[in-house]
């Protein structure tokens, strides 16, 4: 390699270094801060403006500075406003202040919301979020709640289903105010929102809950969510993130809830062997699967007539064995001849693979009663050696004489 070659290399690495650290250093040498919002607190579907102060910090001068509002639920730039400052070079220790005009939705949780305000230098975009408080009065309840428990019906999914996710939320406090720094605070929780968020293989069908209500001291509430599992999911478990949010971030929850997935069914069996009982034929039922199924019940089907057409076992629970008897009437061919169960898993329908029956016994007793021709080739058999051996002892006894 020639030395021009090498020299501008290494130029090269210097010159991506020095803007690699140029970025950094004016990303550490940049603070903002949220000095004030109006009106305080903000109403929701109304327009406030914020004041954003920007300074340098740092010990070089900062140029190419952009302030942003980053739009988020429930917050967007004022419609007609630019959501982008360009205050251009920020001098050594420094400061600005920006003001920029918001809209807050119109569904708002009332209480803490975050607005996520940033600054870019070089292509490199650093944000922060601050609280706006929301509603017609600040909230002031230190009340928080904790998941007392939740359920899942049915307790396993089985690919397409749906079912229910019921969480249950409790207020653990055992007085209704608290003083803290000389003034007294409410002790009942506020749930501002509650979401079940769905996944790759899971679907929330149900939408979130919005200001939920106020749950007292030793209190609960219940909040149910549908959920659908998508075909062909194979068997599992997965997680649904939730999150609460509370009357302040500091009292949210973000909770992982497990969701089981099993494709396995109810089966059948032949008990008995149908030739060994004729008119009859016996099955075993039994529940492999981890949860207990409802409205179970066995259906023949073919060209014979059973009795009974529908045999209703009803709850199955897990690892649980019937044994179900049908009659059935002989007189035609017995051809596809099958059993399944059909029953419900929660409330969703669903049917076994069929189990196929040879009812043949019936047959093999007509063909059987059949006369056999092989005993009379042996009578036969039998006669022709009897002569046979009759006229070679006459043949023998003529020859003594002579």
């Amino acid at each position: 390699m020639s030395g021009k070659a090498k020299l501008l290399i290494a130029l090269c690495i210097i010159l991506s270094s020095a803007g690699a650290g140029g970025a950094t250093l004016a990303e550490n040498s940049l603070k903002i801060s949220l000095v004030k919002y109006d009106p305080y607190p903000v109403s929701p579907d109304s327009d406030f403006s914020i004041w954003v102060q920007i300074k340098n910090v740092g010990d070089n001068d900062v140029s190419a500075v952009s302030v942003e509002s980053v739009p988020k639920f429930p917050f967007s730039i004022k419609q007609g406003e630019s959501a982008v400052k360009y205050p251009g070079t920020i001098r050594k220790n420094d400061e600005l202040v920006l003001r920029f005009s918001v809209h807050a939705d119109k569904n708002a949780l009332v209480g803490a919301n975050t607005l996520e305000v940033g600054y870019r230098v070089d292509g490199i975009f650093t944000k922060k979020e601050f609280d706006i408080e929301v509603g017609s009065d600040v909230v002031d309840s230190k009340g928080t709640v904790k998941l007392e428990r939740y359920t899942v019906h049915p307790e396993t999914l089985m690919p397409g289903d749906t079912a229910t996710v019921t969480l249950v939320f409790k207020n653990g406090a055992s007085e209704y105010t608290i003083r803290m720094d000389g003034k007294d605070y409410s002790m009942n929780a506020q749930i501002q929102s509650a979401q079940l968020i769905g996944n790759e293989v899971i679907e929330v069908t149900s939408e979130p809950y919005y200001n939920a209500g106020v749950i007292g001291p030793g209190d609960s509430i219940e909040l149910p969510f549908t959920i659908k599992v998508h075909e062909n999911t194979p068997d599992g478990t997965y997680f649904l993130d939730f999150n609460l949010r509370g009357s302040a971030r500091l009292y949210s929850l973000n909770l992982r809830i497990p969701i089981k997935v099993d494709s396995s069914s109810v089966k059948t069996s032949l008990s008995e062997n149908p030739e060994l009982n004729p008119g009859k034929v016996v099955l075993s039922v039994a529940n492999s699967r981890p949860n207990t199924v409802y409205s179970a019940s066995v259906l023949p089907a073919g060209n014979v007539t059973f009795e009974p057409a529908e045999y209703f076992i009803g709850t199955m629970e897990p690892d649980e064995l019937f044994t179900v008897k049908f009659d059935y009437r002989t007189g035609k061919p017995l051809e596809n001849i099958k059993f399944l169960v059909r029953f419900k898993n929660g409330d969703n329908w669903h049917e076994s693979e069929a189990l196929p029956v040879s009812l043949n016994g019936s047959k093999e007793q007509v063909q059987s009663a059949k006369p056999s021709i092989i005993p009379v080739f042996a009578l036969l058999a039998a006669a022709l050696a009897l002569i046979a051996g009759f006229f070679v002892f006459m043949r023998r006894r003529r020859a003594k004489k002579g």
